[in-house]
């Protein structure tokens, strides 16, 4: 592998999520003038429409799913960009009403056009993580045998090394996935559309996501169960808060409906209260007050708020929880709180329970616009008290590392706060002034267009060189739900170091290159594209970074204005 491409793509792939404002090109040059982009039948509507599904209805079109989503990335002629596969979808469905649908089925396969010869079977590789699930291709209980049979034949035929809809960014791994039309202007209520929607993202999941084995939920069965989801979205907000809901399934903090959008911020709310909470010892807790809150105002950093109009915050956060996704539970409610305090209204009702003392406030709100929610500026490094240098990531300048580390090589201890998203990718140049020499860290997963839904192992990655004047100091690195993706990725390489420990709590377990995915009606999310690894395959995604020693704040904490993982690091350092 080439190691400085390696590392510039990273950046630019990590890049993706937190500035939204570079792409990578989806569309190669060869495939501009591709037969699939001739085929317009269907760009003023799909023709389809489905009510009120029934049994029946709903096991053919879970069927179909599994079988277009097989062929769309298996089948040659589709690989070239010969057909649209978006648009060969809206001619089967009608197939669905009907009592011969297998035969339908079979007769479209077959239509589909000549397949590569075949492929002589290779014994299983040792470094595969997952293979595909195709158990079912064989299964006649659940498939006609005519039908299996075709399937079966393009599983054995040599596939294309390249295909129309799906890539793998060159010495990283994760997909790209390719001239997927995003349909802007998609009548929310076309069936047909809404569920070239669901198709295409449970197939998506289903062959390229390196995760696909830690969703808690039966793949198959969420699938059955977003069918007549889809079918009764009748409206812009139904439509998408399904999606949203369904993009939730995978677990993956990489997850989410990121662009800006208006339907869904009406929704959640366009006013806030002025003030930011968080979950600490399970309660909502009020950590801090913006400017906008009104001077008359009594309520104080640490007040516990039990009620916001009258309903009682544990009602509201089970409410929230299901259009927040995220890789695990303590991220989730790191998003809730984000949205708590939400709301269309010029004033929300907020109810402070401490202890035995009860507080209702009526406080104005204001635009989410005009509160900057972004932490309190931090500085890149300082020097604490008793010869200990502090490391703030998400403020640092690119290519300011090094001079920080020449004035803190020889310092008792290194305090190296991940609380935050680095601004510069730091993973190696930090990582050679803490080794002594190059240390394993990380390995990968990746996926195949030759094999969709298999994910094999790479190289093992190391981080330092040899390097007799390293730190030899203790290094502390703080961790939390706001810890995610490069930070979680740079938590892994530094942790290595001698005399490293990792304090605070459980990460966003969302680990992995950011790979761009578009439905229909013009939805921007994405996934976690590599499957990441400790050497010893142990996983990251959802369990996130496990802390060497857990610490949280707690209340009695926050009112004192204290940050107890920061005192806690230079106890251990002065230990």
């Amino acid at each position: 592998m080439n190691k400085p491409v390696f590392f510039i793509i990273l950046i630019i792939s990590f890049s993706l999520l937190l500035f939204g404002n570079i792409e990578i090109d989806q569309s190669p040059s060869d495939t501009l003038t591709a037969e699939a982009k001739l085929d317009k039948e269907f760009d003023k509507g799909s023709n389809f429409e489905l009510n009120n599904v029934n049994q029946q209805q709903t096991e053919n079109l879970f069927k179909l799913c599994k079988i277009w989503g097989y062929v769309k990335y298996n089948h040659p002629e589709i690989a070239k960009g010969n057909i649209n596969w978006d648009y060969e979808l809206f001619r089967i469905l009608p197939a669905i009403y009907m009592d011969y649908f297998d035969s339908k089925v079979y007769t479209w396969i077959k239509s589909i056009g000549k397949l590569n010869k075949e492929n002589k079977r290779k014994e299983k590789q040792d470094n595969v993580k997952l293979y595909p699930s195709t158990e079912w291709l064989t299964n006649e209980n659940f498939l006609s045998k005519e039908i299996s049979q075709e399937l079966n034949k393009i599983q054995n035929s040599i596939k294309d090394k390249s295909n129309y809809y799906i890539d793998f960014v060159q010495n990283i791994g994760h997909p790209v996935f390719k001239n997927e039309n995003p349909y802007p202007n998609m009548k929310w209520a076309d069936s047909g559309y809404k569920l070239l929607a669901l198709f295409r993202y449970w197939n998506m999941i289903e062959y390229f996501f390196p995760y696909k084995h830690l969703i808690d939920e039966d793949w198959d069965n969420v699938l059955k169960n977003f069918i007549p989801k889809v079918i009764e979205c009748q409206d812009e907000l139904s439509y998408k808060l399904t999606m949203l809901e369904l993009i939730g399934k995978i677990q993956d903090t990489h997850a989410n409906i990121w662009q800006k959008d208006d339907v869904l911020s009406q929704f959640h709310g366009r006013k806030i209260a002025p003030l930011e909470i968080n979950f600490i010892e399970n309660k909502v807790v009020i950590v801090r007050k913006f400017e906008q809150l009104e001077n008359t105002s009594k309520i104080k950093i640490g007040d516990i708020i039990t009620e916001i109009n009258g309903v009682k915050t544990d009602e509201l956060v089970e409410e929230k929880t299901k259009y927040c996704p995220a890789s695990n539970y303590p991220t989730q409610l790191r998003d809730v709180a984000r949205r708590l305090l939400r709301t269309n209204e010029d004033f929300l009702q907020i109810t402070i329970g401490n202890g035995n003392s009860i507080l209702h406030e009526r406080i104005s709100t204001v635009k989410v616009s005009e509160i900057n929610f972004r932490a309190e500026k931090v500085q890149s490094h300082k020097e604490l008290a008793g010869d200990i240098g502090y490391i703030y990531p998400g403020t640092l300048k690119k290519g300011e590392i090094d001079k920080i580390m020449e004035s803190f090589i020889h310092k008792k201890g290194l305090i190296i706060d991940l609380r935050c998203y680095p601004y510069d990718f730091i993973v190696f140049s930090l990582g050679k002034y803490l080794m002594p020499k190059p240390t394993e860290f990380v390995k990968f997963t990746s996926g195949s267009i030759e094999n969709p839904g298999q994910f094999s192992f790479g190289e093992t990655l190391e981080v330092g060189e040899n390097n007799n004047d390293y730190f030899k100091g203790k290094v502390i690195i703080l961790i939390n739900e706001t810890t995610w993706s490069l930070s979680e990725y740079s938590t892994m390489a530094w942790r290595v170091a001698p005399k490293a420990t990792v304090l605070g709590s459980t990460t966003a377990g969302s680990d992995g290159d950011y790979s761009t995915i578009i439905l229909p009606g013009n939805i921007r999310t994405g996934i976690s594209g590599i499957g990441v690894y400790y050497p010893d395959g142990t996983e990251t995604q959802q369990v996130g970074i496990i802390p060497d020693i857990e610490l949280k704040p707690t209340i009695e904490g926050v009112r004192n204005g204290r940050d107890e993982l920061l005192d806690k690091a230079i106890e251990l350092i002065n230990e």
